[in-house]
């Protein structure tokens, strides 16, 4: 009976042992497509923000080169003879009040430049956040592979343990019934000895008088012939 119940704890712990195996075999799987899903998300993001910054840095650097060459043209040239104009309802003239007007003018496009530096400087932001988004996750994800791979490797030595102790438990009660057979055998094999030695004494004892008697009278036969010879002589 201790056996009996020994072997169907084992057998219980290795079912547990082997469901356990399979869940973090599941989980594993699991988490290596989540990886490979947000790896696939993290690249396409990085690939954008860098395609954007590129565009981007160049529109900026053309712009950048239109305005120099604007700014170029109408700045007075060095040495040239400059003679200040009175402006008009139609002619702004050349004198303070005309850079004054260019200066507003262009004051749109500066803006638009450093709209576009902000911009660039964002998706530089978004990119390198996304990279230490990925190398959080790469790192999560390896040390929760590594801790499963010590589990199931675990779990992989315990479920042989108890394999061996089951198998050992199964011979041992194996044997243990086949002593049973043995002795039940001897028993009765003692048995039939022990009924067969009663009937013996039995018939000994039943018979004890009747062979006494005959004994008796097989000596006075004895008895008798002697004396009958002894006579004749």
């Amino acid at each position: 009976a201790d056996l009996e119940k020994t072997i169907e704890y084992l057998s219980k712990e290795i079912e547990a042992a082997m469901s356990a195996v399979a869940e973090m075999q599941s989980q594993m799987k699991k988490a290596s497509e989540n990886r490979e899903a947000e790896n696939a998300d993290y690249q396409q993001t990085v690939s954008d923000q860098r395609l954007s910054q590129m565009i981007l840095s160049k529109a900026l650097k053309r712009m950048k080169q239109v305005y120099a060459m604007i700014q170029q043209r109408e700045e007075p040239q060095p040495g040239a003879a400059h003679t200040q104009t009175s402006g008009t309802h139609t002619d702004p003239g050349n004198g303070p009040a005309a850079f004054k007007d260019n200066a507003a003018k262009h004051a749109g496009g500066s803006r638009v430049v450093g709209l576009i530096q902000e911009v660039i400087a964002d998706s530089k932001k978004t990119e390198d956040e996304a990279i230490r988004a990925e190398e959080d996750a790469q790192g999560a994800y390896e040390n929760f592979m590594k801790d499963s791979n010590k589990g199931i490797t675990s779990s992989t030595e315990k479920i042989m343990n108890l394999r061996s102790a089951e198998a050992k438990g199964r011979e041992d009660m194996t044997m243990a019934k086949e002593d049973d057979k043995a002795t039940f055998a001897e028993l009765n094999s003692l048995h039939g000895a022990s009924g067969d030695l009663h009937k013996s004494c039995d018939f000994v004892i039943d018979t004890f008088d009747a062979r006494q008697a005959a004994r008796t009278a097989e000596i006075e036969a004895l008895g008798e012939a002697k004396a009958i010879l002894s006579g004749m002589q």
